[in-house]
Order: C-alpha cells, then sequence, then structure tokens
C-alpha cells in the first residue's frame, strides 16, 4: 500500500455519507389487532396509509407456503386466518409476521407425545428389570483388567 493515509481518508469519507444519507426506503406503519391471533378469529390489519393490494403469506419462506392476495383499497384491513403458524402480511413496503395459535392443543400432538413417553419410559423400565434381574451373571476375571 503506498497510500494508507488517502485510503482512510476515502473510507472515513464513504462512511460519513452513508450514515448522512436519509434512508431510501421509508417503511410504512403496520398495526395488528390482537396480537396474537387464534386459528378462526379475525384479525385487524391497519397501515399508515391506504394500499391497494394485501398478501397474506401462511409459513413464509417454506415448501409448503400458501399465499391469499386481497384488495382492500383502504388503509384498514380484516382476514381469518384458516392455518396455525407464522402468517406474514405485506403491501407495499409494509409488511409484519404474525403467530396464529391453535384454537386448542392439537390431538395428533397429544397422541405422539404420549407415545414417545411410553416407549421413553416402557424402554427404561424392560432395561432396569434385565439389569437386575437373576439371571446368568458373567464373572469377569480380574487378570484381564488389570487397571481396576
Amino acid at each position: 500500500m503506498r497510500h494508507p493515509a488517502r485510503l482512510l481518508a476515502v473510507l472515513l469519507v464513504a462512511l460519513g455519507a452513508s450514515l448522512a444519507a436519509p434512508p431510501a426506503l421509508a417503511q410504512s406503519v403496520v398495526s395488528v389487532e390482537p396480537e396474537a391471533p387464534t386459528v378462526g378469529e379475525p384479525v385487524y390489519v391497519t397501515f399508515s396509509e391506504p394500499v391497494d393490494s394485501v398478501t397474506v403469506v401462511y409459513r413464509p419462506g417454506a415448501i409448503s407456503a400458501v399465499s391469499e392476495t386481497f384488495t382492500p383499497g383502504t388503509a384498514a384491513f380484516e382476514f381469518t386466518p384458516d392455518r396455525a403458524g407464522v402468517v406474514s402480511v405485506a403491501a407495499g413496503k409494509a409488511s409484519q409476521n404474525l403467530s396464529v395459535r391453535f384454537r386448542s392443543a392439537p390431538l395428533a400432538g397429544l397422541v405422539v407425545m404420549v407415545l414417545a413417553g411410553l416407549v421413553l419410559f416402557g424402554g427404561a423400565a424392560v432395561s432396569m428389570r434385565a439389569l437386575l434381574s437373576d439371571g446368568h451373571r458373567i464373572e469377569v476375571d480380574p487378570a484381564l483388567r488389570p487397571d481396576t
């Protein structure tokens, strides 16, 4: 490097210009009511300005993502989520992620949890029973294990 002072000056000018520049993308304000929605209950979304199109994406970024597009034409928008999980509501530059809850605990999840518990504790019980039973014992020659 022949001119480290010049390089440092250019970097400082570039940093100062990037900090002093106004943000290029102004973010619109999105408010959601209720903050923790439930499946089947209406969600009220309010944008800071009227929007022509609102896109609702269930499980954004996943292979199984499903999107719906609505055209409210106003700043207020209402929709009823029909799936639980992460939901993204976006209009133009404004977006908001929501976590939609199940109405109640899913039955399939409870069944899987109970079966996993039975397998775990059932296997532990069978192992302890086999360990503590009076079966054939193997005698270990101490000469084979000189470190004990």
